[in-house]
């Protein structure tokens, strides 16, 4: 994808690709005594645009984040609490691998703004998570006014119903004749307190500083706790207990080791010596005076307890006692995904109670009930039942088959039935004979006083003459009718014989 130009400015190019989110920005008339934001959708902020905005004094401009993020800020309003605060949440930033900062006051109101620049690209939300739930840990009181991470954590966006959330916006640092300027540790300002290039070199000496595998990790942890999922222990607990120890005999062997050692002090202590609270905090600050190295190697002798208390906090949040029940609260999947579902039936029900779906098909009822139910097409085809003209139904059951009956009537052999066998065979081979004549069938009757129906064949007109059609179909049909059977002279004269029939039935015969 083809890059967009860039100002000609060296300074407007920096600026230009450390806040790059071009989408949804917002600005403010620079005048007005308490600033009115507007978010610009109609078009993006090209790089040009954007510096030229910058350095426009008529107008304060900011920035949203994207999918992912170089850097994080902290917004402390001028009447806040915290405002005297600074210095804790530099040490609270140092538990997840921050140690440097640049702090700005964000304009004349006298906010300060907590740049956090990042030595890597990472994922936004993940960001907003670790950085919110590493001042939670110390006590921190996140409300909007008051103390705010930027970027937010932000609600999840259904796309399927049209949902669309973005990330808090921040101004740009150090615009014109709006008052922001760089301040020191002691809030100071800065001796080049408006130079762009000062706040870029600090910007770069923080990225060199800022531990980026301490950084993973506390995203890791973040996310996790966010999704509010039991976090599992890496190797044999056991194992993990001696590792802390063998970090803890150690101690200091040269600089910056301190984060680690009361990290291990203060994970050990929550862990496996089970403390909590002041009794936790104790713990960290007895073990790391009384450990090797803490005279010739730490550079925090002056304060090292308020550190302690500070590793102490942050591990209390996100470890537990080994045997006792986690933090997070666990549910089996069959119980979330048992309650989800229940959940999203109700919803449906209530659903179906406020609209009126009579003479919608079926997308235009998905339509109208995925929003109104708060749920996704395919969960509705899930529970079908409860809104689908034509619900499926299982398919009916086929109706048993009565076992095959055998002869109602048995069967019982006469004194005649060898007779009769014969004169039914006569009859056959009659029938058979008959099959090559062209005659026209007529009836005879057998048999004496119990007759016996066969056919005489008679001579056929007008079939092979070339008649009318009807009557060469009539002749068709005559053709395939049974063989005519005539009497054959001298047959021989039967006694009666008994039938089991009514004289004429075509049915059983008793033999």
């Amino acid at each position: 994808m083809k890059q967009p130009a860039l100002p000609r400015d060296l300074n407007g190019q920096r600026l230009c690709q450390l806040f790059n989110y071009p989408w949804k920005w917002i600005e403010t008339p620079s005048d007005t005594p308490k600033a009115d934001w507007k978010t610009c959708e109609k078009y993006p902020l090209r790089p040009r645009v954007l510096w030229a905005r910058w350095q426009d004094a008529a107008t304060v401009i900011g920035t949203r984040f994207g999918p992912t993020t170089s850097h994080a800020l902290i917004d402390i309003d001028a009447e806040s609490d915290y405002i005297e605060s600074t210095q804790r949440i530099k040490w609270a930033l140092e538990t997840i691998g921050i140690t440097r900062t640049i702090t700005v006051r964000s304009s004349w109101s006298g906010g300060l703004h907590i740049y956090i620049p990042f030595p890597h690209a990472y994922k936004t939300f993940d960001v907003a998570c670790a950085v919110a739930q590493c001042l939670e840990a110390q006590g921190f009181v996140l409300a909007p006014g008051q103390l705010e991470v930027i970027p937010n954590r932000k609600a999840y966006a259904r796309r399927w119903l049209g949902e669309s959330f973005e990330y808090n916006g921040h101004r740009l640092p150090l615009q014109p004749s709006t008052g922001s300027m760089i301040l020191d540790d002691d809030l100071q300002p800065h001796p080049r307190a408006y130079d762009l290039s000062v706040f870029f070199a600090l910007w770069d000496n923080a990225v060199q500083h800022n531990d980026h595998y301490e950084i993973l990790e506390a995203l890791s942890i973040a996310r996790g706790n966010h999704r509010r999922r039991r976090r599992k222990a890496n190797g044999k607990a056991q194992e993990w207990g001696n590792d802390l120890k063998t970090v803890i005999s150690e101690g200091w062997t040269g600089p910056g080791q301190t984060n680690d050692m009361l990290k291990a002090i203060a994970t050990y202590g929550r862990v496996f010596e089970k403390l909590s609270g002041l009794e936790l905090q104790r713990f960290t600050v007895r073990i790391a005076l009384n450990a090797p190295g803490l005279n010739e190697w730490c550079n925090h002798l002056h304060e090292l307890a308020k550190r302690c208390i500070a590793w102490a906090r942050a591990v209390e949040k996100y470890y537990w006692p080994m045997g006792s029940e986690p933090l997070r609260e666990r549910k089996s999947l069959v119980q979330v995904c048992t309650a989800r579902a229940d959940d999203a039936r109700a919803r449906i029900m209530a659903a179906l109670k406020q609209l009126c779906l009579d003479g919608l098909n079926i997308g235009q009822r998905v339509k109208a009930l995925a929003p109104a139910a708060r749920c996704s097409p395919n969960t509705l085809y899930k529970n079908k039942d409860l809104w689908h003209p034509q619900p499926d139904s299982p398919a009916p059951t086929p109706a048993p088959q009565p076992p095959p009956q055998s002869d109602p009537l048995p069967r019982r052999v006469t004194a005649h039935g060898a007779a009769i066998a014969d004169t039914i065979e006569a009859i056959r081979q009659q029938i058979l004979e008959s099959l090559q004549s062209t005659d026209t069938p007529s009836i005879t009757r057998l048999g004496g006083e119990n007759e016996v129906c066969i056919l005489e064949t008679a001579p056929l007109k007008n079939l092979k003459s070339g008649g009318n059609g009807r009557e060469r179909e009539r002749g068709k049909g005559l053709s395939t009718a049974p063989p005519p059977a005539p009497a054959a002279a001298g047959a021989p004269q039967w006694p009666p014989l008994e039938f089991g029939w009514q004289q004429g039935a075509v049915g059983d015969l008793h033999v």
